[in-house]
């Protein structure tokens, strides 16, 4: 029956979809925001009676226009969005305008950050966009949201480094890139790109104990310096504990390759 329920549900979000949208940026970005709202009321009140329903559903129904207004609508992948940032949905883009995230907390999660992510890019001339949810409970998955997208380009290709972020409760957290290309009309989201002692890789990450940081002014972060075609990571120590040291990966014509200390 849920099954049944579910399925009627989404028939009559892509008919009201079609029918919202027709090709109106506003109209798009009304229609997600109303919905978005309901994630956070519904979040807000998720230990009332019967909220938690409510709030896998709306979830459920924003996720899924997200990605069918970001398919179909190619204009989406530079909207601003802004209503919908100020309702705190994450969104990055590419310098290139090739490349886009859309993250939230769904607020499912018990301890720490529930993720949904949208991943949208161009691609023969269209907009792709791809429902990836990154949820505690999933094994193997990490429940994170992409910050920054930096564009870099070597031997005739573009690649997309993407610092994101993890809460897995109060006192942990974690942080790392993602390193994504567009092959042949698809997002590759594994390219070899990052060489360490223990082999080649397309993503770097630490987990870090968050009162390391409690009185620190700045949050430290990844990031990645064009300029200098490094990558920077804090230096955390083995007990878990962010450091003002940082540790550095260099292009060096194929990979990022650590640099000695």
């Amino acid at each position: 029956m849920k099954t049944i329920k579910l399925i009627v549900v989404f028939c009559c979000c892509l008919i009201s979809a079609h029918l919202f949208a027709q090709n109106s940026p506003l109209a798009i970005e009304s229609d997600l925001l109303r919905i978005l709202q309901k994630v956070n009321y519904y979040g807000a009140h998720k230990k009332e009676w019967k909220a938690i329903d409510s709030l896998q559903k709306q979830n459920k129904i924003f996720a899924f226009k997200l990605k069918y207004y970001t398919s179909k609508y190619p204009a989406t992948i530079s909207q601003s969005f802004t209503s919908l940032i100020k309702e705190r949905l994450v969104i990055a883009t590419s310098a290139d305008g090739m490349f886009r995230t859309y993250s939230w907390n769904t607020q499912l999660g018990v301890k720490g950050f529930d993720i949904y992510n949208v991943l949208q890019y161009k691609a023969n001339n269209q907009t792709v966009s791809l429902l990836k949810m990154d949820t505690v409970g999933k094994k193997g998955n990490l429940p994170l949201w992409y910050s920054k997208i930096y564009t870099f380009t070597a031997n005739n290709k573009t690649y997309y480094l993407a610092p994101y972020n993890s809460v897995y409760s109060p006192m942990k957290a974690g942080q790392g890139l993602k390193i994504f290309t567009i092959e042949k009309g698809k997002l590759i989201g594994n390219p070899p790109l990052i060489k360490t002692q223990t082999g080649v890789y397309s993503q770097l990450h630490y987990d870090f104990d968050v009162s390391s940081i409690a009185d620190w002014k700045a949050y430290p972060s990844i990031y990645f310096d064009k300029s200098t075609q490094t990558i920077h990571t804090p230096l955390v120590d083995y007990n878990h504990k962010m450091t003002h040291k940082l540790i550095t990966y260099k292009f060096t014509g194929r990979f990022f390759e650590k640099l000695k200390s």
